[in-house]
């Protein structure tokens, strides 16, 4: 899933005296022979190997960024209460580059909440229960969400919010 590190782990004749892995982008962590590499698109890693004796050789890996809304994670219900725990609504995951929409619904189907453009993981940018300055009572409100992944796929998702008092 997009946004998560993967170790990839080479398995090497005893003989190899020299390792290097292309391309870096994406590379984040180097633990001879192994790399961890945490891309933002989809990338085919190729590992150079040599040997005292001369001899080389070369392989290929591709690791496959998929962006399909497991890795993002949108709460059901939320608190507005002030504890400072669960106050705010608003989208949150891995492999994310940014929210293009999120809006919320009552059950009658006026927008209640919304807001554009804005990174994934971002309090700051969450619903606080209210609506046009006044608390709104708990009930269940409806939301979609407009996505873009860092390996640029778009995501829709719709869902349900518990707004509890």
């Amino acid at each position: 899933n997009g946004g998560q590190p993967v170790r990839l782990i080479p398995t090497l004749s005893p003989d190899v005296t020299w390792i290097n892995w292309l391309p870096a982008p994406g590379i984040v962590a180097r633990n001879t022979p192994s790399i961890t590499v945490q891309p933002k698109e989809t990338t085919t890693y190729t590992i150079e190997v040599k040997n005292n004796g001369g001899c080389e050789s070369t392989d290929q890996v591709t690791v496959f960024v998929i962006c399909n809304g497991t890795n993002v994670f949108i709460p059901n219900t939320f608190s507005p209460n002030g504890d400072g725990i669960n106050d705010l609504f608003y989208p949150r995951g891995s492999g994310l580059f940014r929210v293009t929409h999120l809006r919320v619904f009552n059950r009658w189907g006026e927008i209640v909440f919304e807001k554009v453009n804005f990174m994934p993981n971002d309090a700051g940018a969450g619903w606080d229960g209210t609506y046009k300055g006044n608390k709104l009572t708990s009930d269940v409100y409806v939301y979609t969400a407009e996505i873009i992944c860092e390996n640029n796929t778009p995501l829709t998702l719709k869902g349900n919010v518990a707004l509890l008092r």
